[in-house]
């Protein structure tokens, strides 16, 4: 199954709706791919997301609002021992090409500045950008007076929050971390987030206080699941060499055009007019590639979420949560995401996209 498929069986339930005549009950879309079938059912279901399993098959059952009252559109999988097989290839190949993305963005980010560089120098000025945008080591201390100036958060003891504390042990352990990251909660009972300072080697969790009201148990898990994958994952360090190449980029871009604009006046060539728009260009490309790079790294850290809880029904309905809290609304379609250019200007992927790439990796 490809990546996109989850979200294409969604549109194909929902495209069933406007059909009349089906009675509730009634598979409207059976036989489409084996194990796969489409019901209206009219009994409200307690959840949006629910795994059955009986012997070695798995059946996976999702119910969506048909717009009226009291119906809903029933998706019904069945996986046995071999999709069980699938879905690990599918799993591992969705981490390669994140993986894969990410050098791409490096890459690209690196060659930018390296003609960025040769525009303004020469062989001497690419060596000189390329040097200059190498990152500086982080002597960020994760103490806790600096993570109270940052944030004004307090550090939480295990025999404040045992419960707390017993599920990052757990998802550490999975994760294969030597030390459990501190953790610390932001006093604000109206905001819903998490952060992740640091990396392996020391790192620290900001979670609101509204995060710790407003989510269960299992969303919790989630959530932190997901902040210790960026640990792992050594996200900061990624994204801060990003930003050293972004910043560099800004910088000899500039230079680059101040040189033209010299030379210009001094009679120099008109031919350097493609080269002025490159150098114009190249701090918006820089930060588009960053930001693509940033969504990738949270695709991935979903993605070890799951690997590490393997419970994508608490992730998805934490996900959900936040989307409601910070919009108003449920996730969107993924189809609108998908033809609206401003994503390539945020951070972080849509929800209806991470909730669809949740759904084909672990079903």
């Amino acid at each position: 199954m490809k990546a996109h498929e989850g979200t294409g069986m969604i549109h194909a339930g929902v495209s069933l709706m406007a059909l009349r005549g089906d009675r509730p009950g009634q598979d409207v879309a059976a036989g489409l791919t084996p194990g796969l079938s489409f019901a209206l059912v009219r009994l409200a279901p307690r959840e949006m997301l629910r795994v059955l399993r009986r012997g070695s098959t798995v059946t996976v059952e999702i119910h969506w609002p048909s717009g009226e009252a009291g119906l809903f559109l029933r998706c019904r999988i069945e996986l046995n021992a071999r999709d069980q097989w699938r879905v690990q290839h599918r799993w591992h190949a969705h981490q390669a090409a994140n993986h894969q993305s990410s050098q791409l963005a490096i890459l690209a980010m690196t060659l930018l500045l390296a003609i960025c560089g040769w525009i303004a120098g020469g062989a001497e000025g690419m060596q000189r950008a390329l040097l200059g945008s190498t990152p500086r080591p982080d002597e960020t201390v994760l103490s806790r007076e600096n993570v109270y100036r940052w944030f004004g958060a307090r550090l939480l003891s295990p025999a404040a929050v045992p419960d707390l504390f017993a599920i990052l042990t757990k998802v550490c352990s999975r994760a294969g971390l030597v030390r459990l990251p501190d953790l610390y909660c932001l006093p604000a009972p109206r905001d819903m987030n998490a952060y992740a300072l640091g990396g392996p080697e020391r790192s620290a969790i900001v979670l609101t206080e509204g995060l710790l009201r407003g989510l269960t148990h299992d969303e919790i898990a989630g959530i932190l699941a997901h902040e210790v994958a960026h640990i792992r994952n050594n996200d900061a360090r990624t994204m801060g060499w990003a930003t050293a190449l972004r910043h560099a980029i800004d910088w000899t871009s500039l230079a680059g055009l101040a040189l033209l604009r010299t030379s210009h006046h001094h009679g120099g060539m008109t031919s350097s007019r493609p080269l002025a728009m490159l150098l114009s260009a190249a701090p918006t490309l820089g930060q588009l590639l960053g930001l693509a790079l940033s969504r990738v790294r949270e695709l991935d850290a979903d993605a070890t979420a799951l690997e590490l809880t393997g419970d994508s029904r608490a992730l998805i309905a934490a996900l959900d949560k936040l989307e409601r809290h910070h919009t108003g609304s449920a996730p969107s379609r993924t189809s609108a995401f998908v033809h609206d250019p401003m994503r390539l200007l945020r951070s972080h992927p849509a929800t209806s996209e991470r909730v669809g790439t949740l759904l084909n990796l672990a079903y």
